[in-house]
C-alpha cells in the first residue's frame, strides 16, 4: 500500500528533523567515518527531502525512506573521495618540469586565477570559501547568509565557468606549443 504524505507543514516537517536527525547522523557517520561530512550528508537529504516531499511516497514509512537516502548519500560521497584520491595519487608524483604537456603550470595556474576574477564577486567567494578554503556548504551558507541551495548553485555555475575557461585556455597554450 502506498502512502502518499501531504506536504509537511514547517512546523511538522521540524519535528521530523529532530526526531531523525541523529539516528541518520550516526548511520552516515557509520559509512564515511567523519562527523562533518555526516553532518553535512544528513543536512543536504534533509534539504533535498523538503523541496521534493510533495513527489515522495513513504511505502516503509519515513525514517526507512530517510535511512536508505542517507547510506546511497554516503555511498555517492564515499565514490567522489575515492576518485579524488585517485587523482590526486595519478598528480601527486608530477613536477612542473615532468609535466607531459609540456605546459608551465605556473603560467597556467596564473591564467586560471585571471579567469576566477571574471566571475560574479558573489560566487568567487563562494568559491573560494569552498575550495580554497575549505568550508562547508552550511558553514559558507550561514556565514554569507545564503541558502545551502544558493551555495550549491554557486558552486556548479563556477565549476562549469572554470570548465569552459579552463577548456579554451588549454586549447590556447597547445596551440602555442612549438611543433
Amino acid at each position: 500500500m502506498n502512502i502518499q504524505q501531504p506536504p509537511f507543514s514547517l512546523a511538522d516537517y521540524e519535528l521530523l528533523f529532530k526526531a531523525h536527525v541523529r539516528h541518520l547522523r550516526v548511520v552516515a557517520f557509520s559509512m564515511v567515518k567523519d562527523v562533518d561530512a555526516a553532518k553535512d550528508i544528513v543536512q543536504e537529504f534533509y534539504v533535498k527531502f523538503w523541496e521534493i516531499q510533495h513527489k515522495v511516497v513513504l511505502d516503509t514509512g519515513f525514517e526507512a525512506y530517510a535511512v536508505r537516502a542517507v547510506k546511497n548519500r554516503c555511498l555517492n560521497y564515499l565514490e567522489q573521495k575515492a576518485v579524488a584520491a585517485r587523482h590526486e595519487l595519478a598528480y601527486s608524483d608530477l613536477h612542473p618540469e615532468q609535466d607531459p604537456t609540456g605546459i608551465n603550470r605556473e603560467d597556467y595556474y596564473i591564467k586560471i586565477a585571471a579567469a576566477m576574477a571574471k566571475m560574479p564577486e558573489q560566487r568567487l567567494k563562494v568559491f573560494r570559501l569552498s575550495t580554497l578554503e575549505g568550508f562547508k556548504y552550511t558553514e559558507i551558507a550561514e556565514q554569507l547568509d545564503i541558502s545551502v541551495n544558493t551555495v550549491k548553485f554557486h558552486i556548479k555555475a563556477a565549476y562549469a565557468f572554470l570548465r569552459q575557461e579552463c577548456l579554451l585556455l588549454l586549447i590556447t597554450l597547445l596551440l602555442s606549443l612549438p611543433r
